[in-house]
């Protein structure tokens, strides 16, 4: 979908909770919704970026295909590589640690690792929110940072996503 216009509004979620959303608007009229939780976050172009985040990770996580693939508690230690460079600029490929499962996305050309690293934590604390004390575990890698050749380059766990979450409220 190629989008030509973006919405960031205020609304309600049917708890009656404050969110904001964003709406992408496609040509021909498809749009897509994302609802995030109101962070404190009033800029709208963090707002666009945290909803970019979402879509990404919600694009990239399968849905299970049957019981038995909703209840398996995946394997942190195989992990597949995946990337692609044109040879220009770096290539970073993320995985995400989702509860009991992970994925890696599509590999991302950013400018330096810095950036990549920022963009790790500011997933991180996304992800935090989403665990739930008591079902999910509350330590270990949220997000992992490799190079194009597989070398792992940055990790950040809970401690330092819950640490970075903290010092931006």
């Amino acid at each position: 979908m190629q989008v030509v216009r973006t919405e960031v509004v205020n609304a309600r979620a049917p708890d009656g909770k404050s969110i904001r959303r964003v709406i992408f608007c496609g040509e021909g009229g498809d749009c897509v919704t994302v609802d995030m939780a109101n962070v404190g976050i009033q800029a709208e172009d963090e707002v666009l970026a945290r909803a970019k985040g979402i879509l990404i990770q919600t694009a990239t996580f399968e849905l299970a295909a049957n019981e038995y693939d909703a209840s398996s508690n995946g394997n942190f230690d195989e992990v597949e590589m995946t990337s692609a460079s044109d040879g220009a600029g770096d290539v970073y490929v993320f995985e995400y640690r989702d509860g009991e499962t992970s994925r890696r996305i599509p590999p991302s050309r950013m400018a330096s690792l810095d950036a990549a690293r920022s963009e790790a934590i500011r997933c991180a604390i996304d992800l935090l929110a989403d665990l739930q004390p008591g079902t999910d575990a509350l330590s270990g890698w949220l997000v992992r940072v490799s190079n194009e050749s597989g070398e792992l380059l940055c990790t950040v766990d809970v401690a330092e996503a819950d640490a970075a979450r903290q010092a931006s409220q």
